[in-house]
């Protein structure tokens, strides 16, 4: 039911007979649902992982499970699209302790740029622009550049080239 719970992730329209922008939006990624294999570069390292896009929770949050064996890492990540901010959005967690909150603007019909945001004050503002891409280069192949941070005094840029398996 809409109107009794309201979340401020997603923004759940009640129409009647139509389809709401929400459920636009989450259709336009369902080229992602289903298992993908990842190769990604990260300054000198390079590996490879398998990600699995899901809708566990209903039609409204596609999910992704992504496991590298090397270093051995576990995530899950739940992207939305909030209609009232006209924009996507990803949270995500990993076994190695991180979590990420994500802005997602659209960048035409071949992906979104990202934003990492804070859930708390932070002493510097944000910066200007993206800090990674995601293009869908076709319903079986994407690519995701970025973010870009320093790692033992180096400054490096993560690659992801991920294929439907």
């Amino acid at each position: 039911m809409c109107g009794s719970l309201r979340s401020h992730v997603i923004r759940c329209v009640c129409v009647g007979g139509g389809v709401s922008l929400v459920q636009q939006k989450i259709a336009s990624v369902q080229y992602l649902l289903g298992s993908w294999k990842c190769a990604h570069t990260v300054g000198t390292f390079a590996g490879t992982y398998t990600t699995t896009y899901a809708k566990p929770l209903g039609d409204l949050f596609p999910a992704e499970q992504m496991a590298a064996s090397e270093p051995p890492v576990r995530a899950e990540f739940i992207m939305g699209y909030d209609e009232r901010r006209q924009a996507w959005v990803r949270f995500g967690v990993t076994s190695t302790g991180q979590y990420f909150a994500i802005r997602m603007t659209d960048t035409g019909e071949n992906g979104w740029s990202w934003k990492y945001v804070s859930f708390f004050k932070t002493q510097n503002p944000e910066t200007p622009g993206s800090d990674a891409t995601f293009t869908k280069k076709s319903d079986s192949e994407y690519v995701v550049d970025g973010p870009s941070y320093e790692q033992n005094g180096t400054r490096v840029t993560e690659h992801h080239v991920c294929k439907k398996v």
